[in-house]
């Protein structure tokens, strides 16, 4: 029985990019994000910026907790679980984003 879904390959060569989405985990733009993150990392490191790690990793952790928050309207349950974590490690991480920047204030004038 067909799922009814159609295959979205539009390249050219379709094999090749069914190859490297398997090496990817089946996202077609992961390589797009590794030879970002590559640029990112030679320039970081060419222009001695110190602290890369954490640099990297928080902003790159804000940005998802925020992603999937949005994506589950606000639910933290369903977004730890969507992010494969407990509800207690991903409420941890969102104090600790609330610490560290006014993120989540609900009220601007505050």
């Amino acid at each position: 029985m067909k799922s009814g879904r159609r295959d979205m390959d539009v390249s050219p060569a379709g094999s090749e990019t069914s190859r490297e989405n398997k090496k990817s985990g089946g996202v077609p733009w992961a390589s797009n994000i590794g030879d970002s993150l590559d640029s990112l990392v030679e320039y970081l490191v060419d222009n001695n910026v110190e602290g890369i790690h954490p640099l990297i990793m928080g902003e790159v952790e804000k940005r998802l907790i925020i992603k999937v928050l949005e994506r589950n309207r606000g639910n933290k349950l369903r977004a730890a679980r969507s992010l494969g974590l407990s509800r207690n490690t991903f409420h941890r991480k969102i104090l600790k984003l609330k610490e560290s920047c006014d993120l989540f204030d609900s009220d601007p004038d505050s």
